[in-house]
């Protein structure tokens, strides 16, 4: 075999050895909760009102009301800054959620969360009024009006009245 040809060969191989490692940069997703993500499906059956929210662990926020929070999808993503992290991490710390009981409480609405920290995944059911639970809801709830933040600052404002 000729000299060109053996190294036309190693060529080929060194080509198709670099196709099979993958070079070239990976995408790395910046963790910025310390692991946490969470789904939380709220309803509340007598007003046929459920909204679902999830917060993943690169910090992104995404919610959805309605047929949409049924089916756990989101209709309105959106970057938390790093101050929304930090209150979204000890909002769900004081969940208690991995001591949870599968379900407690009784009536309405009805909060169904699950929890992944790491590898480690907490679900948990609470019926009624939790004080955490609410507290952690009010808040993911306010997150989700930014979508309709330029809508409601487009509004005219109120002053006096001209006949």
């Amino acid at each position: 075999m000729s000299r060109a040809w053996r190294i036309a060969l190693c060529a080929i191989a060194c080509i198709v050895a670099a196709m099979q490692v993958g070079c070239g940069p990976e995408a790395v997703k910046i963790d910025r909760t310390g692991g946490l993500e969470l789904e939380y499906l709220w309803s509340q059956s007598s007003e046929q009102r459920t909204a679902y929210y999830r917060v993943t662990r690169e910090g992104e926020f995404g919610s959805s009301g309605g047929l949409k929070a049924r089916g756990r999808e989101t209709s309105f993503r959106a970057p938390m800054s790093d101050a929304e992290v930090a209150r979204f991490v000890e909002l769900v710390r004081a969940t208690g959620y991995a001591a949870r009981p599968d379900e407690s409480g009784a009536g309405e609405p009805r909060s169904e969360i699950t929890v992944r920290e790491g590898r480690t995944r907490s679900s948990f059911t609470v019926l009624g009024d939790d004080a955490s639970v609410d507290a952690l809801r009010a808040w993911l709830a306010e997150l989700s009006m930014r979508q309709f933040r330029d809508v409601i600052e487009a509004q005219p404002e109120a002053g006096p009245r001209k006949r």
